[in-house]
């Protein structure tokens, strides 16, 4: 009985290690067709990312102000911040330099604002170096469709409002809703996300206006911050399409 057991179980035996290594050679093959693939396509995914962020900088800077390359020109703010209050200081802040024969011309900072109605809305916001707002974007949120998304070019103008606006001092009661006795629309039905982006883009004018020498003098920071910029473009590619 004991041998016809063991012949039973060596019968079976014999299928299941031959299933488990097909199985393990062909996971194998998997994994390595996956590294190629990737390896194959990750400078041409890189490529359409900086198109994508060279895109969303041309619709804030008008490509004529400027003669650098924009997309390879940029600041790890988080440098300035060591020695100064943060823009935010939950998330990592990267800002593009437009110049014109190495002269800066106007910035595109990089800024979240943590309170809107569904929780973060990313946001670039370029800045003059006259201190004005050049243009602003929303990178990505998940406000209430209808309502608080109204914040997306695409979806309102409500965003190009800022173009030109100036931030007078930290006092300036003009930045805010007009239900809070501001210049900024609200939406119907929805004040809580215009308010939440009124606050960031002030927020940033203000950091602007403190940091302005520091962060023209840091070096570049392209080079050192690959992970950081590659972050930025993924969120810019969601509502530039």
């Amino acid at each position: 009985m004991t041998d016809t057991t063991s012949e039973k179980k060596s019968v079976f035996s014999l299928p299941i290690k031959k299933n488990s290594l097909i199985l393990a050679i062909f996971a194998i093959a998997c994994t390595a067709m996956v590294g190629i693939v990737n390896e194959l396509t990750k400078n041409k995914i890189k490529e359409q990312a900086q198109l994508q962020l060279l895109n969303t900088l041309h619709s804030i800077i008008e490509p004529n102000r400027y003669n650098n390359k924009i997309t390879q020109d940029c600041i790890d703010l988080n440098v300035v911040s060591a020695n100064s209050a943060a823009i935010n200081e939950n998330v990592s802040q990267l800002a593009y330099v437009a110049r014109i024969d190495s002269k800066p011309v106007a910035i595109a900072i990089t800024n979240t604002a943590p309170d809107g109605y569904s929780g973060n809305i990313d946001l670039i916001i370029a800045i003059n170096i006259d201190e004005s707002i050049s243009g602003v974007r929303v990178l990505s949120h998940s406000e209430t469709p209808g309502l608080g998304d109204k914040v997306e070019f695409r979806k309102s103008d409500w965003i190009t409002s800022f173009t030109g606006q100036k931030l007078l001092s930290e006092q300036d009661t003009r930045w805010a809703v007009t239900k809070d006795g501001g210049i900024f629309d609200q939406f119907t039905g929805a004040t809580i996300t215009p308010r939440a982006v009124v606050k960031a883009i002030k927020k940033t004018l203000l950091y602007f206006k403190k940091n302005k020498s520091t962060i023209f003098s840091l070096p570049n920071a392209c080079s050192i911050s690959n992970e950081k910029i590659s972050n930025t473009i993924k969120s810019e590619a969601k509502n530039e399409q």
